[in-house]
């Protein structure tokens, strides 16, 4: 009668133990299928600008992994690339303008403005004879039409009741040979971003206004319509990421993360000493004056002919 206790006994404990193992199994299962599950994933196009630096750094410090995000971030050198990742769906998002944006939409690609980026625009001479925007009218200034810059151009011109009509335009869609045919006096001027500016001040151009001093901003980034929609938790972690990557470049000297601005942006130790960053702010939405602006002189332009309203453009997700 021992014996069968006993054995009875065993049975119970190997039984608990295997029951206890199983609901151990099942645990372990359910907690990777949950983690698979709420794992957040989003692909990101930036550009060799000053107003990727906050992705570029958040990415460097692990600031996206800190808030769930695997982001894919993509580097490109040209627009015409990153419009074809975007397009052809390789994309949910970018560093962007309002200028490309309004072209997406015409050729029917759902991608809305989330937050204004932090992008500069300068115009640089050579012509000592030119001392201001106005001095412009009928001089030589070399340029991609109808893009970003350009728009910014028209813009500040304007400011001083002139337009591109009032200038000589001449075609030159390489960065580099701009700043080159400037400096050997070959156009009077041009328009560039940054490192450019600082690269052809060090080369003795001269600034005849910039982007900021303006108030004249065009530059955003943008996610397509289904990442917003299918994908918000995603996009609102890159948005933390990204204001880690604010705080990281308002707070620590440049010389803690120079060497992202050399690799990613451009800039060499030769104008380090020149360098003057915009001042970052957490990521918010732009103005609804900047899109009216832009888009109406996309359709003046013949960019784009469709209609649109606010609501079809900008994205609520920063605006809670």
């Amino acid at each position: 009668m021992k014996k069968r206790t006993l054995a009875l006994s065993a049975i119970a404990v190997f039984s608990l133990g295997l029951l206890a193992s199983c609901g151990t199994e099942k645990t372990e299962k359910k907690t990777k299928s949950d983690e698979a599950k709420d794992k957040l994933s989003l692909s990101f196009g930036a550009m060799p600008a000053v107003d990727s630096l906050p992705v570029y750094i958040a990415e460097k410090e692990g600031f996206f992994k800190e808030e769930g995000l695997d982001l894919e971030l993509q580097s490109f050198k040209s627009p015409k690339d990153r419009d074809a990742a975007l397009t052809s769906g390789h994309l949910d998002g970018a560093n962007s303008d309002l200028i490309a944006l309004s072209t997406y939409r015409q050729g029917g690609l759902d991608v809305k403005v989330v937050s204004q980026s932090i992008g500069t625009f300068s115009i640089l001479t050579s012509n000592e004879d030119i001392k201001t925007i106005s001095d412009l009218k009928g001089k030589k200034v070399g340029i991609a039409k109808n893009q970003a810059p350009y728009y910014f151009l028209d813009e500040a011109l304007k400011k001083k009741n002139l337009s591109v009509s009032d200038i000589v335009y001449e075609e030159v869609p390489q960065i580099p040979v701009r700043v080159e045919l400037a400096k050997n006096k070959k156009i009077d001027a041009t328009v560039v971003p940054e490192p450019f500016r600082t690269i052809g001040l060090a080369n003795g151009l001269k600034e005849l206004g910039n982007s900021n001093e303006l108030d004249i901003n065009a530059t955003v980034f943008g996610f397509t319509g289904d990442s917003l929609s299918k994908n918000k938790k995603a996009v609102e972690a890159f948005y933390r990421g990204y204001n880690k990557g604010v705080d990281f470049i308002n707070d620590k000297p440049m010389e803690d993360y120079y060497d992202v601005m050399k690799e990613k942006i451009g800039f060499t130790d030769e104008i380090k000493e020149s360098v003057s960053l915009p001042k970052y702010i957490h990521a918010e939405q732009i103005k609804k004056e900047q899109l009216t602006s832009s888009f109406d002189w996309s359709k003046e332009q013949g960019i784009t002919t469709k209609e649109w309203k606010e609501t079809d453009v900008l994205s609520p997700l920063l605006s809670k």
